[in-house]
């Protein structure tokens, strides 16, 4: 008997292990699909020669559908046949990276990565919904770390493909070989996934994972004790998703076309440099989970990281004129620290609160809410650029940086006062912490 129970645990940790494996690789995948783009806006611009925020808008309309998309998702996850969605999104994604890189009109680039971000927008609210109906509670932190990695190994793939295309095929065009391995991914990722599926997704037993009956009944009666705390968290944390992306997508979207303004790097340059940000994004995740051994309250962790943020882009702007290697390194930390709140308000808390939430639905409106900050990061920076200069664009991120600082503070004094009203607003980031 007790073999058979060890065998079946077994069983259920390779099932999880390999679907946990699956979802990573497609997120990771999208990256590809979504980022083409802007891994190679300094070369588009100058193919097309359009101005920043002409080329921005493009991006603006990608992040804009995404972020939409992303709420709209959360919200109808529940109702999605999640093989055929997710299939779909691989499939119209490579379609849409095709038209990018056979078309020369430029006129109707927004168009389609319009369309692109709709479709991609549909898959982290159901992958974050599949994981959360498939994995036992004791796996749901290492998916959390796993998915957290998808985004910075996608970024990097990204932009290092196109740094290499840049560097090796040195002409106008350039640009058009990331979107062409895009369009070979993509379709790959949508064979492992239709082939791998039903393999894999078989809902998990929560007796057997170690989930008690007395543990559901008390998780209820959590639900029912911090609702108001919930409610208060989820707002905040919206807030802070603005925000976040706001910097992270504005860095990763621009970052090339300041190298190459401020010091006249070459666009292969600028864009390998570049990497630096995704490198150290990659351990964004595992420093939100490092942090929350020291600090349970998720708002409190991230307004510590942004608190960090502030001084690194102040950092940049004091030694803007002494060279990039400063710049380079201060902004390096700041995509670590923009990807350790990025992964805690999208992916932990989600899935950490899954018995008290719809996972799906508050990992899509918490990702929409972060695409906001991507949408106005994509034209707004480019068109801040072009009117007052790549300082006036530090100074608003972090300016935007310290308002979350502050927006704890009163976070923290409202708790203190529902304190004395015997309601306490501070929730801590784990259930089990």
């Amino acid at each position: 008997m007790a073999d058979r129970i060890e065998n079946r645990k077994k069983t259920v940790d390779k099932r999880q292990m390999l679907l946990v494996a699956l979802c990573w690789a497609i997120y990771t995948a999208s990256y590809l699909g979504k980022y083409c783009y802007s891994a190679n806006i300094s070369v588009i611009r100058s193919y097309f020669a359009v101005d920043k925020a002409t080329a921005g808008l493009v991006g603006t309309c990608f992040f804009f559908a995404y972020g939409a998309g992303q709420v709209i998702n959360g919200i109808f996850c529940k109702k999605y046949h999640v093989y055929f969605v997710v299939l779909g999104a691989l499939l119209v994604s490579a379609c849409c990276n095709a038209i990018m890189a056979f078309c020369d009109n430029f006129a109707i680039f927004k168009y389609v990565w319009f369309i692109n971000g709709a479709t991609l927008s549909v898959l982290w609210p159901t992958l974050i919904r599949l994981l959360s109906e498939n994995l036992s509670d004791d796996y749901c932190p290492k998916a959390v770390v796993v998915m957290g990695t998808s985004v910075a190994v996608g970024t990097f793939v990204t932009y290092g493909i196109s740094a290499l295309f840049n560097a090796v095929i040195n002409n106008s065009s350039s640009y058009k070989y990331a979107f062409y391995v895009a369009i070979v991914a993509l379709p790959m990722l949508a064979v492992l996934w239709a082939t791998s599926y039903k393999k894999l997704v078989v809902k998990t037993d929560k007796s057997a994972a170690g989930t008690s009956a007395v543990g559901m009944q008390d998780l209820g009666n959590e639900k029912k004790k911090t609702s108001g705390a919930l409610l208060m968290t989820i707002i905040v944390l919206a807030l802070f998703a603005v925000v976040t992306n706001l910097v992270k997508d504005g860095l990763t979207t621009w970052i090339p076309q300041i190298l190459s303004d401020i010091y006249a790097m070459p666009d292969f340059l600028s864009i390998l440099l570049t990497l630096l940000l995704p490198v150290l994004a990659l351990f964004g995740t595992a420093l939100a989970v490092a942090m929350n051994k020291k600090i349970k309250d998720i708002v409190n962790l991230c307004a510590l990281a942004f608190a960090v943020i502030t001084v690194l882009i102040a950092i940049v702007i004091a030694a803007v004129n002494t060279g990039a290697a400063i710049m380079l390194i201060c902004l390096s930390l700041v995509s670590l620290m923009t990807s350790a709140v990025n992964n805690a308000v999208t992916s932990m808390f989600p899935l950490y609160y899954k018995e008290q939430l719809n996972s799906g639905l508050v990992a899509g409106v918490l990702n929409g809410f972060c695409y906001i900050g991507s949408t106005i990061s994509s034209y707004g920076l480019g068109a801040l650029a072009d009117g007052v200069g790549w300082n006036a664009v530090f100074e608003l991120l972090a300016s935007a940086s310290a308002f979350c600082v502050v927006l704890a503070g009163i976070r923290i004094l409202v708790a203190n006062i529902k304190k004395k009203q015997k309601k306490c607003y501070l929730l801590p980031l784990m259930k089990n912490s």
